[in-house]
């Protein structure tokens, strides 16, 4: 369940549902979008299962699906702005750490 996960994890977890219920809805598969937009279909899978997303590959897929790349960003994900500045303190000290 989305709830479960970090703000930043949930948000790109819901845009990957958007971009997997679009595809399915134009009824591609996997290989197609990932061909058509120069992914293999394990890198695709992983974008639908919420890993980070370039905005490259993001404009690439909203022209492949025929959609605004705004519709796929749309989310009912709340990030507060604390979260968000927990999230880039916690890169912060990560960073400082290696």
């Amino acid at each position: 369940m989305q709830n479960d996960l970090a703000p930043e994890q949930a948000f790109l977890k819901s845009v990957g549902d958007n971009i997997k219920a679009r595809r399915k809805e134009k009824g591609y598969t996997l290989e197609a979008l990932g061909e058509d937009i120069g992914l293999d279909k394990s890198n695709t899978f992983r974008i639908e299962q919420g890993k980070n997303i370039t905005l490259l590959t993001l404009l690439k897929i909203s022209l492949f699906l025929d959609i605004e790349p705004s519709e796929l960003l749309k989310t009912n994900v709340e990030v507060k702005i604390e979260d968000a500045e927990k999230f880039i303190t916690a890169k912060k000290l990560n960073r400082k750490k290696k």
